[in-house]
């Protein structure tokens, strides 16, 4: 894993957050996450970057069957996750890396991301990623802080700084060459546990990958694409 100055780059970091305070960001699934799970096939096989103690994986899988992989470097939060899934038997495996250099030899039928926090220069390769590791017509469901969070009127919550929070043009950039249902601004009442809870201002994301159509509405009324996400097991390696 790389070795970063910045505190909340490393994993001990998290892993003493974790430690002190169970449940850091909830026990409940993301919200935006549960709303948009309807997309996803039945018993598919989703990954989640960034899962922290596994809340919306676990929920994803216990609730829709889905064949789930939690991802974070953080090995107190997977150790919850695990624990977790064998106290429930839920269908979901854990994996310890860091998401700036992970490079996973398979593909999933979905990706899921909340509220990662990355540098400007440390984003291109997660939306890279993201885009690699998801089968094509698959679904990719993300939620990021926008800048704009820290100088606004919001709950000083998240990141402390803007840089690491995800402008909405640049996740349009991001995922320009495939399917974007919305990427949209939004101003949000976060209930995500004790530390994400208040008013925020966020971008959220729903992207099937593959090449677009047409164009659609990334305002307040997206134009919808048909699901086409293929079943689990199938598709290309990831290149």
């Amino acid at each position: 894993m790389p070795d970063s100055p910045r505190p909340s780059s490393r994993p001990d970091f998290w892993d003493v957050r974790y430690e002190r305070d169970r449940h850091l960001f909830g026990a409940e699934p993301n919200a935006f996450v549960k709303a948009e799970a309807h997309r996803l096939p039945p018993e598919s096989e989703v990954v989640e970057v960034g899962a922290g103690e596994g809340r919306t994986a676990a929920w994803l899988a216990r609730e829709h069957g889905h064949r789930v992989t939690a991802v974070d470097f953080s090995e107190t939060a997977l150790k919850t996750a695990q624990d977790r899934a064998e106290a429930e038997h839920l269908r979901l495996d854990t994996v310890r890396a860091d998401v700036r250099t992970w490079r996973p030899d398979r593909q999933w039928d979905a990706a899921v991301v909340t509220f990662l926090q990355l540098l400007p220069d440390e984003r291109p390769h997660l939306y890279r990623l993201l885009k690699n590791i998801v089968r094509p017509g698959g679904w990719i469901v993300a939620e990021w802080f926008r800048p704009v969070h820290v100088t606004g009127d919001y709950e000083r919550m998240g990141p402390s700084r803007a840089d690491r929070m995800a402008p909405v043009d640049e996740v349009r950039r991001a995922f320009a060459a495939d399917r974007i249902v919305f990427v949209k601004a939004v101003d949000a009442h976060l209930h995500e546990g004790p530390h994400l809870n208040g008013e925020a201002a966020v971008v959220r994301a729903v992207v099937q990958v593959g090449p677009p159509e047409r164009t659609v509405d990334v305002g307040d009324s997206p134009t919808m694409f048909p699901q086409r996400s293929m079943p689990a097991g199938q598709g290309r390696p990831c290149r």
